[in-house]
């Protein structure tokens, strides 16, 4: 079970979890809270929700969202408030909500190729069958991004795409200088990454005057010198991978950075 934790002044974080549930945090000021993604089913969001009201007994306004994946979605629509999205992001919702979350729609798209087994699995242990999905539109859309101010901080959303989404957006929280990842960092669905989309991306964050990162499935939160660290991997393992050379100390990381590299073709 995730535990909800202050991370910063305004910040509360509860940490990913089985099966595919996704890091969510709530900004508390003083006039309203912001939730960071909505969780993966209504019982992920609820279990948040009833762990920030123990702490703070604030509830949510608005929900903004890193990105369309369903993890990161599904709960919406249990908060019950705004919600605040990409352009790409609403249109996917849309999208989402018109598909068959049935164990036979599932197994269709996996069978098709168009989801993973993992995928099915997971959305099946989250929400088990008989299974209602009810997918919240979205509210407030913008294109490059906006300022949120709650009172006493403010939550500035900026959209920056990468390999994983082209829909991915940031929320950098001040003045706690708290970013919140999503996925963005992470390989496309197929396991690629490319200097194209990451390289850019990685700039877009470190932009940011953030001292604590929140990932979208990493258990602890980063520090930037560590978040620096794990660019500094990627681009040492792009450049291996582009020059056809070897990495004379290849460990975890840099090593599925390698085989994310090589999937998405770098040369």
């Amino acid at each position: 079970m995730s535990v909800l934790t202050k991370i910063s002044e305004h910040v509360y974080w509860m940490p990913p979890g089985q099966p595919d549930r996704p890091s969510v945090c709530a900004v508390v000021g003083h006039r309203r809270t912001l939730m960071l993604d909505a969780g993966s089913s209504s019982a992920h969001t609820r279990t948040f929700l009833d762990a920030l009201r123990a702490e703070t007994a604030a509830r949510p306004s608005a929900v903004v969202y890193t990105h369309s994946h369903w993890d990161h979605v599904f709960g919406g629509a249990e908060l019950g408030g705004l919600v605040i999205a990409h352009a790409l992001t609403a249109a996917w919702l849309i999208e989402l909500a018109g598909m068959d979350w049935s164990d036979e729609g599932l197994d269709e798209r996996v069978d098709a190729g168009h989801a993973s087994p993992q995928h099915a699995a997971n959305v099946k242990e989250e929400l088990p069958s008989p299974r209602t999905v009810e997918i919240a539109p979205a509210d407030v859309v913008f294109e490059d991004g906006l300022d949120i101010e709650l009172g006493g901080v403010t939550v500035r959303v900026r959209h920056v795409g990468g390999d994983h989404s082209t829909e991915s957006s940031v929320m950098y929280v001040e003045p706690d200088r708290v970013l919140f990842l999503g996925d963005c960092m992470y390989d496309s669905p197929a396991g690629a990454l490319t200097a194209e989309l990451a390289f850019p991306l990685h700039d877009a964050i470190l932009e940011f005057d953030a001292e604590l990162y929140v990932d979208g499935h990493d258990r602890s939160v980063s520090s930037r010198p560590e978040i620096e660290g794990l660019i500094e991997k990627m681009r040492v393992a792009e450049e291996a991978v582009r020059q056809g050379s070897t990495i004379a100390v290849l460990d975890e990381d840099t090593e599925s950075f390698v085989q994310a590299f090589r999937a998405g073709g770098a040369r």
